[in-house]
């Protein structure tokens, strides 16, 4: 009798792209989908845990992690024509 991950499915050939792969249970999805022949796209944030998973699965497996700061944000009483409190900024002619 023949075990999981011991012939091809119906994964086999096909790319999967797991998100939150770097930890939990984006880690396990994406142990379990190779296991299943499956190659693997890994995103997160954590480039060194995607690395070592990506080196750990039977299937090839690509790692990216990307994390991109947002810039600050302004109280919008700054972005617009009202000053703070919701009053019309004052400006002197």
């Amino acid at each position: 009798m023949r075990g999981p991950g011991t012939r091809p499915g119906p994964l086999s050939g096909r790319t999967v792209v797991v998100t939150g792969a770097a930890r939990g249970l984006g880690a396990a999805l994406a142990r379990e989908l190779a296991a299943r022949h499956a190659r693997i796209a890994l995103l997160g944030l954590e480039r060194a845990a995607l690395e070592q998973l990506a080196a750990t699965l039977p299937t090839p497996a690509l790692a990216r992690a990307r994390f991109r700061r947002r810039p600050p944000q302004r109280p919008i009483a700054q972005t617009g024509p009202l000053g703070a409190g919701g009053r019309a900024a004052h400006r002197p002619h």
